[in-house]
């Protein structure tokens, strides 16, 4: 598949096309069923243009599944305790909410899914055939100027300035879950993720992601003609950026 922002967003890495299926990619990389694994691996993997593919019964983390659309958490109320002070001694709290009263909270406001099939792919955007597969979601790996640029067009062709969101949650809700719940909306928001502590160590320690619904990213990419990325200050940037 042809894209422009890639090109002019001098991107690094390839963005990341994630479709949904019942028909499982041959080849692709996935998590082995019984085993502990985090999405956020194979998702850089996707960034370097390999494929992945992920499933249910092989998705052992289940913040994962949550984050891939598989369902909700499991009712035994774990999860606003690890969120926040851990419970009882058993386990300890990640701190990333005061108290569990919030932790549940979070969870509750999570627009949580259950999709209607059986997988979900990540798969490098050039490698995408438009007239036989349509993602869902567009996530771009970007560095600081970059995210700049792509939350100056998520802005430049629609009404408000909150076009744009970042909100608190799990890396994997970040590139999947929080960015699908957008695309069923009428007036969908881009979402700037990978900011969980947890995997920030996973990732380069200058990049973030940017994933916006897959008709959103059709309209940015329609607007870039005449925007400031055509224009010198941008360019200025570009060839910093190339310089570095």
């Amino acid at each position: 598949m042809e894209k422009c922002l890639v090109k002019v967003l001098n991107l690094r890495y390839e963005p990341v096309a994630v479709l949904i299926s019942n028909e499982k990619p041959e080849g692709a990389l996935q998590s082995k069923e019984g085993h502990w694994s985090c999405i956020i691996p194979l998702f850089l993997a996707a960034v370097k243009g390999k494929t992945a593919v992920f499933e249910r019964k092989t998705t052992g983390c289940a913040g994962g599944k949550v984050g891939l659309g598989f369902g909700q958490y499991p009712p035994n109320r774990w999860i606003e305790y690890f969120l926040s002070t851990g419970k009882n001694g058993e386990f300890e709290g990640e701190g990333y909410l005061k108290d569990p009263e919030l932790g549940k909270d979070f969870v509750e406001c999570l627009p949580t899914t259950d999709i209607p099939y059986q997988y979900v792919i990540f798969k490098p955007l050039a490698q995408v055939d438009t007239a036989k597969e349509k993602p869902e979601v567009i996530v771009f790996y970007v560095n600081n100027d970059q995210l700049s640029a792509l939350t100056v067009l998520a802005n430049y062709y629609k009404p408000g300035s909150e076009n744009v969101m970042i909100p608190f949650g799990s890396g994997c809700q970040s590139v999947f879950l929080l960015p699908y719940a957008e695309a069923q909306k009428e007036n969908p928001r881009a979402v700037v993720g990978l900011t969980d502590i947890t995997v920030r160590s996973m990732v380069d320690p200058d990049m973030l992601s940017f994933a916006v619904p897959y008709r959103m990213f059709l309209d940015m990419e329609e607007n870039i003609s005449g925007s400031f990325l055509e224009k010198h200050l941008w360019q200025r940037i570009v060839d910093r950026m190339k310089k570095q």
